[in-house]
């Protein structure tokens, strides 16, 4: 499908647009938390890399990744006009995710990362079952 305004018009009216976060992906996952009796977490912590979740005892990040611009390799549809600048978007915002990865990493946390795709499921939450019973045992 076409743009039916110009590039400039485009530009204009996508810069208007604030990011809000993932909120409706957040919520997914915070009511899942707590219907499953996963508990230690907190939102939203103000910490480097900015992660959805926080498992302070653990030193575990969750990461709640849109599959649209985080570049799911499974989901992601990449737009038909100024494709240019949106697939440079999307895949710059793939490497900062694994720099930013590495880096935390490195700092001695822990990383779990969740497709958007993966929240109409619940098998993220047996991973990150998996994972909290893993870094408990260490």
């Amino acid at each position: 499908m076409t743009d039916n305004v110009s590039k400039e018009q485009r530009s204009a009216t996508m810069a208007k647009v604030k990011s809000t976060g993932n909120r409706t992906t957040e919520v997914i996952v915070e009511a899942a938390l707590l219907r499953f009796g996963i508990i230690g977490w907190e939102k939203h912590p103000d910490l480097p890399g900015k992660p959805d979740f926080y498992f302070p005892s653990l030193r575990l990040m969750l990461f709640v990744d849109g599959c649209y611009w985080h570049g799911c390799p499974k989901h992601v549809r990449r737009p038909t006009s100024n494709t240019e600048y949106w697939n440079t978007k999307i895949e710059g915002n793939r490497l900062r995710d694994a720099r930013q990865r590495r880096k935390l990493r490195s700092q001695g946390y822990h990383i779990m990362r969740v497709w958007e795709h993966d929240l109409k499921h619940n098998t993220w939450l047996k991973r990150l079952e998996t994972m909290c019973r893993r870094l408990r045992e260490e």
